[in-house]
């Protein structure tokens, strides 16, 4: 019987970089379709993600931070979000 080595996200060396986990953020971001194009900003810090925009509507924000929350190297999420009354 062979054993496997578990990894958790307490690992330093399975963390990934903010740069990382920005870059995958744009990209999960940029493919959703509820999510207006350019129209959130990411900032990471220690693995922590804010989100900064205007967005139209509750659900592009529900979306957004659907999309972000369960990445890979994510310690948390801010949303500094808001929404544009027309």
């Amino acid at each position: 019987m062979t054993r496997s080595r578990s990894v958790t996200r307490n690992d330093p060396s399975s963390r990934l970089s903010d740069g990382q986990v920005a870059a995958e953020a744009r990209t999960r971001l940029a493919w959703d379709a509820a999510v207006p194009k350019n129209a959130i900003k990411v900032k990471v810090s220690h693995g922590r993600i804010t989100l900064l925009g205007e967005l139209h509507r509750e659900q592009q924000r529900t979306a957004a931070l659907e999309d972000v929350t369960r990445l890979f190297g994510v310690t948390g999420v801010s949303d500094r979000t808001t929404i544009k009354n027309e």
